[in-house]
C-alpha cells in the first residue's frame, strides 16, 4: 500500500500482458486480478492501470479487480483518426465484451467519472452500480470545469506538462499530505507523471474532457445505485455540492472521506476500500 511519506512504496510496474483491441482500432492494456464480483476501475490524468494495485489490495481479496489504461494513456495506443471523448465510452464496452463481463461495478475518479456516467446511461444493462470518486461533473453546470480546462491548456502551452503538474499537485492533494510527503514525494510523483504523460497526451486528455457534456440533467438519467465519494479537502466539492448532486440522481448516496483531497484513495486508501466494499456488498 502506498505511503505518502515514502514515495518508493508506489508500485507502477506493468506486470500484466492483457491486451484488448477495440472496434475503433485502439489497443488497450488491462490487468485483472482476484475473483468475485467484478470491479472495473477507470483512470484519471494522473494515474495508469498499475497504480490501482496500491489502493485495491483488500478489494482484490473478494472481487475481480480490472484496471486498464484509457486509449492514448500509459501503454494503450490512441487508435486511428481524431480522438473524441465518446470513444472512451465504447472502449469500455469493448473491454467488457473481451473479458466476457456482463454487468460490473464501475469505479471512476475525476475525469473518468464522466465516462462512467455516460456508459451507465448508454449501456445500463452492463452496470450494477457506480462509485464516482472526486467527480469532474457538477450538479450546477460545466462552466467551472471548462474554465479550468482552458487554463490547463494555456499552462501546457507555456510550461509544458511539467507546468500542468506543478499547478495541479497542490490542488489535488491536501496540505497535510503535501507536508507529510515533502519535496521527495513531490519530485517522485512529478517524475512519474512526466514519464507516463507526454505533452501531446496531456493535451489530448484535456481536449477530450472539454468535449464531454456537463449537463446536470444527465445525472437524472442514471438508474443504477451510485456512491459519490469525495475527500473533505476536494477543491471541486463541498458538503452542499454533494447534497445537491445526490438529490439529482434517483438512487445515490454520498460519503465524505476525512483528511483527503481530490483523489481520496491515495491519501486514505483504507477508508476508500472500506467505503467501496460496503457499498458493493449492499447491492
Amino acid at each position: 500500500m502506498f505511503d505518502f511519506a515514502d514515495p518508493d512504496s508506489l508500485d507502477l510496474r506493468y506486470r500484466g500482458k492483457g491486451r484488448c483491441r477495440t472496434t475503433t482500432g485502439a489497443d488497450l492494456y488491462y490487468e485483472s486480478v482476484g475473483s468475485g464480483p467484478p470491479l472495473v476501475f477507470l483512470n484519471n490524468f494522473f494515474i495508469v492501470a498499475p497504480a490501482w494495485r496500491n489502493f485495491t489490495s483488500r478489494l482484490a481479496q473478494d472481487h475481480t479487480v480490472v484496471t486498464y489504461d484509457l486509449r492514448n494513456q500509459g501503454v494503450s495506443t490512441p487508435g486511428p483518426g481524431e480522438a473524441h471523448f465518446d470513444q472512451h465510452v465504447e472502449d469500455l464496452r469493448d473491454l467488457l465484451d473481451h473479458l466476457a463481463l456482463d454487468a460490473v461495478h464501475l469505479v471512476g475518479t475525476s475525469a473518468s467519472t464522466l465516462i462512467c456516467r455516460d456508459f451507465a446511461i448508454r449501456h445500463p444493462e452492463r452496470v450494477r452500480s457506480l462509485v464516482l470518486t472526486g467527480p469532474a461533473f457538477s450538479p450546477y453546470g460545466p462552466l467551472r470545469m471548462r474554465l479550468m480546462a482552458k487554463d490547463w491548456l494555456l499552462r501546457l502551452e507555456h510550461a509544458q506538462a511539467a507546468g500542468v503538474f506543478d499547478y495541479l499537485y497542490p490542488l489535488v492533494f491536501t496540505d497535510r499530505a503535501i507536508e507529510r510527503g515533502g519535496r521527495a514525494t513531490y519530485l517522485a510523483l512529478r517524475e512519474h507523471f512526466l514519464a507516463l504523460n507526454s505533452e501531446a497526451q496531456v493535451r489530448a486528455c484535456v481536449n477530450e474532457l472539454r468535449q464531454a457534456s456537463g449537463d446536470p440533467a444527465l445525472l437524472k438519467q442514471i438508474t443504477q445505485r451510485v456512491l459519490l465519494l469525495i475527500g473533505d479537502g476536494d477543491h471541486l466539492w463541498s458538503a452542499s455540492t454533494l447534497r445537491d448532486a445526490t438529490a439529482l440522481m434517483p438512487d445515490a448516496t454520498g460519503h465524505i472521506i476525512q483528511g483527503a483531497g481530490h483523489m481520496p484513495f491515495i491519501e486514505e486508501p483504507e477508508e476508500f476500500e472500506n467505503a467501496v466494499s460496503r457499498f458493493v456488498a449492499e447491492g
